[in-house]
């Protein structure tokens, strides 16, 4: 296969993985889904905060040959940031306190991911970042609009409002996902950092789906 394919069905395996998972199973099931969706915001409002600025430090290291990919992780770093306020506005509107969310305890599964894309970032392969980016836009692109309906059947009245962040990766990210594809496989990649990105991602849903097992845990 050549790497476009193997980078395509790694990601349909990671999206199958998270399909599997409890979380994922619960809220197409209708079960518990207003408790669950609050606590993804929360975990969601803290892993934005901590690593929107953590994309740059990939492209920082990256060789000047590869400008074209630099530019793009720069651009959709600075897209990113500020993502955390909509998590946050639709956290109030579920009846969360600004001072709660913000002075929480961060999750575990966070504190995991967290330390997991600023290894990635900057001490493996910077090319590492696109299977992080690729995962998460990827997954994002499939999964929001089939739990957006069994979210919005949870919520009653202003609550209806608290799907911003969703609504907005679910769309978004449809759009970096091509933009990303552009970049991946129209860039001078050598087998290596093919393979690493391919790693990196496989990896990504290893700890998602933790991140997600200890959100279901913890609730």
């Amino acid at each position: 296969m050549s790497f476009e394919e193997k980078l395509k069905s790694a990601l349909e395996e990671s999206i199958e993985q998270i399909k599997e998972t409890l979380f994922y199973k619960n809220l197409l099931d209708g079960q518990n889904v207003k408790e669950i969706y609050q606590s993804y915001l929360y975990h969601a409002y803290h892993y934005v905060v901590k690593t929107a600025s953590f994309t740059p430090l990939a492209a920082r290291r990256m060789g000047s040959e590869h400008l074209r990919a630099r530019k793009w992780i720069l651009e959709h770093s600075a897209e990113e940031m500020g993502h955390e306020l909509m998590a946050l506005k639709d956290l109030h509107f579920l009846g969360k306190e600004k001072d709660e969310v913000i002075n929480g305890i961060i999750p575990i599964g966070v504190v995991a991911w967290m330390s997991f894309f600023h290894h990635k970032v900057t001490q493996g392969n910077p090319f590492g970042v696109f299977g992080v980016l690729y995962f998460l836009e990827g997954m994002a692109e499939s999964l929001a609009p089939k739990i957006l309906g069994p979210i919005m059947n949870s919520l009653e009245g202003d609550e209806k409002k608290a799907v911003s962040f969703f609504k907005e990766h679910g769309e978004l990210d449809h759009g970096h996902l091509k933009e990303q594809e552009v970049i991946i496989f129209s860039a001078k990649l050598t087998k290596n950092d093919e393979d690493v990105i391919i790693q990196t991602l496989k990896e990504s849903v290893q700890i998602k789906v933790f991140m997600l097992n200890t959100l279901m845990r913890d609730l």
